[in-house]
């Protein structure tokens, strides 16, 4: 039983999911903020009593009408593992402390509760009440199911309205038997269509929907405030049908492939009649009355308004649309009865052996954006049958989309009766009207109502239901899918051309029944090789077929049986030496790895067929005599009747030239994106072009990979790849295979064990939680050459004005994409005035609350936010914003995860072998092997990688202390020192200085900046002479020495006076930046504003006292997100900045403050011209410390006539103002008050100088002029001289330079601290993997593998098809 405490959460329960349901996609409101109350709910018990289960139901009433939603949670002592895309985030409890909160649906204690629940196996409890059984919440098993028992679940990814869990479950005898229960997200009152058709259909014993388990019904209170409680079904459990596949990807393979889909949309109509005559058997129906049709009918013109409100450019055909209507209402209607309401592809399953059709129909539930009351009523059955043609149509059009075209006007004119081949699959359009035509011929067969083909009312009532629902499509993609818009636009704009009458017409008179085999011909006895031959010879291509019986057949290429044996069990690191063409005897032998295959043939470029021979467990053997064979093709049967045409991966030369293989041997190929990873490459032939992908990776102790993915059904059995030469590279190009494709290596360690492992290169990842990589291909066009020609003549940025935002994109605002950003925080950052922003890592991670630290992905931009052209688009419109785009960048450490980089290839690759140098103890990492120059190629040719291929202007090195020193974090007898005895670790200061020198040599204008905490020498320093080569180093030192000081009280400062003037003591050993990162407002360290003591006018006076120091010391500025509003709470990654506090005004005085000190240091080159040159700074007073003021003068370059731009700046970090303060100045005359931070504009008292001072002629603090200033508590003001001569004694104290103390660091190595605690890097859960045993013999993996034939002429390895294909350029 459920335990209540009554205490506090903070945040509470509503507010975590306020920042969370606005991501999910089955959340209605887009683009809208919900606003939560709560209806009701319940709980479930955890029989380990170690999480809390919950489902919440909650009303949103961000927009005109409440919407109730269902949102199952469970409650954690830790994090739970694999779960983070399922992790709203962190709740602390009064009692129970701090609560990790998740997505129940993904959580298996949620899910076993739940299928008990619908099962009747245990009861829901109280939502409020300790111990007490919630009645109104019940489970309802179906008659007749059979109890299961729980072994796992997982959630069904896609897109849904709902969510659906999958359950690996089994029956009583312990045989498998899985069960999907769907958690209804959207709830209405009333009963869901989906319960009671499909058990309705299930009682009468129908084999066309999943068998019934049980249900779940309970109740909430009615949003609207009525007394009365709603009732309705919460969840659905059904048999789940494995190794199944929907129509939707059946159809879109036919018609990609263009293969004839005839004969199962026959099947399709025939089992959506069996359907409906079922539904209209035991359920009610009704006559279509008068009340009945007007109803209807006004469904459909509501739909064309609302359709018309989303995309107006349906107007001009409104009155078309409203006649077609017209027409239908006064046609005779049938019956109306219960139909499916949300038919289409998608919703069928082909299940073969299945009852008489092969088809399943799932989802009863109707359209998710129509009312339970529209869904729940009687209908047409027609409105089904349009549903699935307009579901013909978008697998047509969505393999357009594919092909990178859609153009309504290219439509195929409708087929008038009796024309046209329904087979005729020439095109996406003209198999989609094949399709249909076919769909109507078997529904016409066995609905026993009237023939809709020949019934004039009947195809008036579909062209108005074919109307209807694209109209539907318009609204429901302009409100999710914009992209796909153009499928039902083009369909309404085809129907208003014409009727469909190619639909409704028989395919041809009097036809047999089309066959009923998915992409099988006409006639697939007519596919033996002779009569293949003589259809070429009809079409007028020369054919020839080779009839030799198998005894006659030449002897092939010997191969060593044993090395077959190893190529069949995977274990083969030179695939390549056995497959494909090799020259022997005069001819040409040719072989072919397919297992299962019954025929292999090949095809050559004279249209002859010649068969192969079966040579040894999958492998296929035919010499071919007196013959040069340049392009051949693959035909391969494998007992479904169908021949699959092939492009046979070995046929083609290395991807990588002798010079690509020789820079990566050598750790130098400055380009090492564009020859290793994944790419599509297209390859001219005899026979036609080769579309494909090319996969490359670098694994030296591998002793065989094999590439995996959606193209060969994760089995890599057929695609094994070869080692090219001694490199430690693996290469493979598969024909086929396009962009989008997700795909993996599987790699054979030394130890016999396979390892499933991403693309280190990869340029495009699945989205977290999945792992795998995917095939990416560029097509943006950029727009900002010219920001990028400004860059390039700018070759010292560390000189110009920087002024830095820094920004974590998941929770800037939560929700948004690359592309929403490119509008939303461009707009901001430019109106901010800052001149860069600073993004945390964007490189792929699987852990979000890790910030990106614990990077997966190198060479991939995350794709929780969007693909890599979407993050260039970001990118693009940054830089023409005027906006300078920097990276965390993370080259010191890399996470454990079992996918991923971690013994790679079965061995310490990427990490060093001895955990004392390869393991980062604190953060639970490995460090890389810096002293391995592939791995610092790595790298290098990643830091190259961001900035050429993404336009980035800077990286920000993290953890650079973590690098250049072994002992780091470590204590005595747990790291090994230099070849010297030291402990600098020198192999990190040959990458660092090797990335900077690449770096700033290839993209001048770039920057680099190390975030380094400690006092090694030379970060800044050119490479050249011996230092570093960082453009910037993160001045740590003045950032903790200042928030220490603006933290005091103002009465204890003068005793800390010097903490703020420490910093210009060795200002000039570096060039540094003044950061406000996120480090220093999370993990209790508190916002900005709770850093600053006294009450809320105090604090927020002294952050603006703070900015002003800040703007105004030498040094660029970073300053993190929200800080520029004065956020209240500190940061957390799970939630969006506090965007409500813009709505108060101290908020938004602050925000204007900071505005107003970028347009002002920009403006003022005094400001940031000379921040690294002592003369471009002077004191005024250092030394004020009972005054709690500083004051000086920042300078600029001298202009043509000798003047520099001077700025005065005085800050008071006193609690009481100072009246007739008198300052030295260089120059008489007025000086205009540019800034006051006391002004009622930022929220201050307006204490000041009535817009200037005036400097007369009384020398003070050195200086030959002094002005007396009024300056106000805890605020700072800056003057500028107004025109005029500056006296030549303005730079005297300038030009002395700035004091030094005696005891100044030196610039010598000082012992190193513990480390720095990183939660974000140590809490980051590691994915673990189980390697699969191999079980080749010990003794043919004991060396690596060396390949030959990458090219390479050696015995029987040479004939590589060399006429039509060239290997990779060299880099």
């Amino acid at each position: 039983m459920a335990e209540i405490y009554q205490t506090t959460l903070t945040p509470t329960k509503l507010e975590l999911l306020a920042d969370w349901m606005g991501s999910q996609r089955w959340f209605a409101a887009k683009g809208r903020t919900p606003v939560l109350r709560r209806l009701g709910g319940y709980r479930l018990d955890d029989p380990d009593g170690q999480v809390g289960v919950e489902t919440l139901i909650v009303a949103d009433e961000s927009g005109s009408q409440p919407v109730v939603y269902q949102v199952p949670l469970t409650y954690r002592g830790a994090p739970l593992g694999g779960a983070d895309a399922a992790f709203l985030g962190t709740m602390e409890h009064g009692v129970l402390g701090t609560r990790y909160i998740y997505d129940g649906a993904h959580d298996p204690v949620y899910a076993r509760a739940l299928l008990e629940l619908a099962r009747g196996q245990v009861q829901a409890q109280h939502a409020t009440q300790s111990h007490t059984v919630d009645p109104a919440v019940t489970g309802s098993p179906h008659p007749g199911a059979e109890d299961v028992t729980f072994v796992s679940a997982k959630v069904l990814s896609g897109e849904q309205s709902n969510t659906s869990i999958i359950y690996e479950a089994t029956d009583a005898a312990g045989k498998s038997s899985p069960v999907v229960v769907k958690v209804f997200r959207m709830l209405h009152p009333g009963q869901n269509p989906d319960v009671v058709l499909q058990s309705a259909l299930a009682a009468q014993g129908s084999p066309l929907v999943p068998l019934p388990l049980g249900h779940v019904t309970g109740d909430w209170a009615d949003p609207a405030g009525g007394d009365e409680r709603c009732v309705g079904h919460l969840a659905f459990a059904q048999e789940f049908l494995p190794g199944t596949r929907d129509a939707w990807r059946v159809a879109r393979e036919a018609a990609r492939a263009g293969e004839d889909f005839t004969g199962p949309a026959f099947d399709l109509g025939v089992a959506t009649a069996g359907v409906h005559e079922t539904l209209a058997q035991v359920l009610p129906t009704q006559e279509a009355d008068e009340d009945r049709r007007a109803a209807l009918v006004a469904g459909w013109r509501s739909r064309l308004v609302s359709a018309v409100s989303e995309a107006p450019a349906l107007q001009e055909h409104a009155d078309h649309i409203e006649a077609i209507f017209d027409r239908a209402a006064a046609a005779s209607w049938p019956a109306l009865q219960r139909v499916h309401g949300d038919y289409h592809l998608g919703q069928v399953l082909q299940v073969p052996g299945r009852g008489e059709t092969g088809w399943v129909l799932l989802d009863f539930e109707g359209e998710p954006l129509r009312s339970l009351t529209e869904r729940s009523a009687p209908d047409l059955a027609l409105r089904d049958v349009a549903g699935m043609l307009r579901s013909f149509d978008y697998a047509a059009g969505s393999i357009e989309r594919e092909s990178g075209f859609f153009d309504s006007a290219a439509i195929p004119a409708p087929v008038q009766p009796g024309e046209g081949d329904p087979t005729d699959s020439g095109t996406p359009r003209q198999w989609a009207q094949a399709s249909a035509a076919a769909f109507v011929q078997g529904y016409a067969s066995a609905w026993p109502g009237a023939d809709l083909r020949t019934d004039p009312d009947t195809a008036t009532l579909l062209e108005a239901l074919l109307l209807d629902k694209a109209l539907y499509e318009v609204v429901y993609e302009a409100r999710n899918r914009p992209a796909w818009i153009s499928i039902p636009l083009g369909a309404i704009e085809s129907l208003c051309a014409g009727p469909a009458t190619s639909l409704l017409a028989p395919t041809t008179p009097d036809s047999d029944e089309p066959d009923r085999s998915v992409g099988q011909p006409a006639h697939p006895k007519d596919r033996s090789p002779e009569t293949m031959a003589q259809k070429k010879k009809a079409a007028g291509e020369p054919a020839a077929v080779d009839t030799t019986p198998a005894e006659y057949h030449s002897a092939p290429l010997p191969v060593d049986p044993h090395e077959l044996d190893l190529l069949v069990r995977g274990g083969h690191g030179d695939p390549h030496s056995i497959l494909g063409a090799h020259p022997f005897e005069g001819g040409v032998t040719i072989r072919a790895f397919r297992p299962l295959a019954q025929t292999v043939q090949i095809e050559l470029p004279d249209g002859s067929l010649h068969v192969m021979d079966h040579d040894y467990e999958g492998i296929w053997v035919r010499q071919l005599d007196d013959i040069e064979v340049s392009d051949y093709r693959l035909h391969v049967t494998y007992g479904d009747d169908y021949e699959h045409v092939q492009d046979d991966p070995y046929r083609f030369l290395p991807t990588l030239g002798e010079m690509d293989l020789y820079l990566i041997g050598e750790g130098r190929h400055e380009e090492l994106w564009k020859v290793l990873g994944s790419h599509v490459r297209t390859y001219p032939g005899q026979m036609g072009e080769v579309h494909g992908a090319s996969f490359a990776v670098w694994a030296p102790n591998a002793r065989a990979i094999r590439v995996v993915g959606d193209f060969n059904r994760w089995d890599g059995q057929m695609h094994p790849m070869r080692a090219l030469g001694s490199t430690g590279v693996w290469e493979l190009f598969v024909p086929g295979v396009g962009e989008n494709t997700p795909y993996k290596y599987e790699i054979l360690g030394a130890d016999g064990f396979w390892r499933g492992k991403a693309d280190p290169l990869a340029r495009h990842t699945e989205c977290p939680p999945a792992t795998a990589s995917v095939v990416d291909e560029s097509h943006y066009e950029w727009g900002d050459s010219e920001w990028m020609q400004q860059r390039a003549g700018n070759i010292e940025p560390h000189n110009g004005p920087m002024s830095v935002y820094e920004c974590h994109l998941g929770s800037w605002r939560q929700g948004s994409s690359y592309v929403d950003l490119a509008e939303h925080l461009v707009n901001y950052v430019k109106d901010l005035g800052f001149t860069h922003v600073e993004f945390l890592p964007v490189a792929e991670h699987p852990y979000g609350p890790s910030w990106g630290y614990q990077v997966t992905g190198y060479y991939a931009p995350t794709s929780r936010f969007g693909s890599p052209d979407e993050f260039r688009y970001l990118v693009d419109k940054l830089h023409q914003a005027g906006i300078g785009v920097i990276l965390d960048w993370v080259p010191a450490h890399f996470p454990k995860d079992a996918f991923a980089l971690a013994r790679f290839d079965g061995q310490a690759l990427y990490e060093h072998s001895d955990p004392r140098r390869g393991d980062q103890p604190d953060w639970g990492t490995h460090v890389f092997d810096f002293g391995r120059p592939q791995v610092r190629n790595f790298l290098v040719a990643n830091a190259s990688f961001w900035i050429e291929e993404f336009h980035i202007d800077g990286l920000r090195v993290d953890a650079v202390a973590s690098m250049l020193y072994l002992d780091y974090s470590r204590n005595d007898g747990e790291w090994l020192p230099n070849q010297y005895g030291g402990r600098e670790h020198l192999e990190a200061v040959q990458l660092l200085q090797e990335m900077n020198a690449t770096v700033y040599r290839r993209y001048p204008g770039a920057v680099t900046i190390a975030e380094e905490s400690t006092s090694w020498p030379g970060i800044t320093k050119p490479t050249y002479m011996g230092g570093l080569g960082f453009g910037l180093k993160w001045n740590m030192g003045w950032m903790h020495d200042t928030l220490g000081y603006a933290s005091l009280s103002p009465i204890y400062r003068q005793y800390h006076h010097h903490e703020m003037t420490f910093s210009m003591v060795y200002a000039y050993s570096e060039n540094f930046c003044l950061p406000i990162s996120h480090d220093e407002v999370v993990y209790g360290k508190g916002s900005m504003l709770r850093k600053m003591p006294g009450d809320r006018w105090e604090q927020l006076a002294g952050m603006r006292v703070y900015y002003a120091f800040m703007w105004s010391h030498p040094g660029k500025q970073l300053l993190f997100m929200g800080q520029e509003f004065a956020q209240e709470a500190e940061w957390a990654d799970a939630r969006s900045l506090d965007w409500w506090l813009l709505d108060h005004e101290p908020h938004w005085r602050m925000h204007k403050l900071v505005k107003d000190l970028n347009h002002l240091y920009v403006s003022h080159p005094a400001l940031w011209e000379l921040d690294n040159d002592w003369s471009g700074f002077t004191w005024i007073d250092a030394n004020d410390a009972s005054g709690n003021t500083y004051s000086y003068l920042r300078f600029g370059h001298a202009d043509e006539n000798g003047e520099r731009p001077t700025m005065a700046v005085i800050a008071n970090f006193s609690g009481a103002e100072h009246h007739h303060y008198r300052v030295g100045l260089p120059k008489a005359g007025p000086w205009k008050e540019v800034l006051n931070t006391d002004s009622v504009d930022y929220g201050g008292s307006g204490v000041g100088n009535l817009g200037q001072i005036v400097a007369e002629e009384v020398p003070w603090h050195g200086q030959p002029y002094s002005a007396l200033v009024t300056l106000p508590k805890l605020g700072a003001v800056w003057f500028e001289p107004v025109s005029g001569e500056v006296d030549e004694a303005e730079f005297k104290a300038a030009e002395a330079g700035p004091s030094i103390a005696d005891d100044a660091p030196t610039g010598s190595l000082r012992a190193q601290t513990p480390g720095q605690s990183r939660p974000e890097l140590s809490q980051s859960p590691v994915a673990e993997d189980q390697p699969k045993a191999s079980g080749i013999d010990p003794a043919d993996l004991a060396n690596p593998r060396v390949g030959t034939s990458g090219g390479h002429a050696s015995t029987g390895s040479q004939a590589r098809i060399d006429a039509d294909t060239e290997p990779g350029e060299p880099g």
